[in-house]
């Protein structure tokens, strides 16, 4: 009784297994379709890797020389290195930094606008450069008298840095740009979140200019 049943149990898996053998016969195409596929995707995969790394790389090597031919006085020489940089490398990180440094440029002949445009329109401001490339918008703003877009700007760069210095220098611009906006009631709010940390270095002028501002009537909402 026992044997027949171990033959039974074992003729069970052994139908079992030519199921399954057939199965992958049957279906030997699709799996070999399923298997292309993966490979596929993990060659793209790599060499897509590859190709930013390359990118990368070349970005990084065009930011060197236009950085060395700003060190040698050159600026016209290095706006041109920069400008090719920005408009061919595009997404890396050495573009991101070219634009700040092309944007600088700007703003030193006076060109506020153009400077603003290139940190606007060359997708400069990537994640790890979004503070910094937010607070150069804000200064172009400020030196256009557009106040309260510069404030805006120097907010956005607080929010996204992750450093508290310096999102509290970025603050301390907002109010000085809302102030020149005429809109005390938002500077005022913001000098005094910065006084009230008596740890940080810009306390004493948030007193300051927290007084002055209290002396005024309040402004806008």
């Amino acid at each position: 009784m026992e044997r027949t049943e171990e033959r039974a149990a074992g003729g069970g898996v052994d139908e079992r297994t030519e199921s399954i053998f057939e199965w992958l016969h049957a279906n030997s195409r699709l799996f070999g379709i399923a298997l292309a596929v993966v490979v596929a995707v993990a060659l793209g995969g790599w060499l897509y890797t590859r190709a930013q790394a390359g990118k990368e790389l070349r970005a990084e090597q065009d930011l060197q020389r236009a950085q060395a031919s700003m060190v040698q006085g050159n600026t016209p020489l290095a706006q041109t290195d920069l400008e090719k940089l920005v408009s061919s490398r595009g997404g890396t990180s050495g573009a991101s930094q070219g634009a700040m440094l092309l944007a600088q440029l700007h703003y030193q002949a006076g060109e506020y606008q153009k400077g603003i445009d290139v940190l606007e329109k060359s997708g400069a401001a990537r994640k790890e450069f979004s503070a910094p490339v937010e607070a150069l918008i804000g200064d172009g703003y400020s030196q256009l008298g557009r106040y309260s877009e510069a404030a805006a700007h120097y907010r956005k760069a607080a929010d996204a840095t992750r450093f508290k210095a310096d999102r509290e220098n970025y603050l301390a611009d907002a109010a000085r740009n809302l102030t020149e906006a005429k809109d005390t009631t938002a500077a005022r709010q913001i000098w005094q979140d910065l006084a009230g940390d008596e740890s940080s270095p810009l306390a004493a002028e948030a007193k300051i200019r927290l007084g002055e501002l209290l002396a005024r009537p309040a402004a806008k909402s």
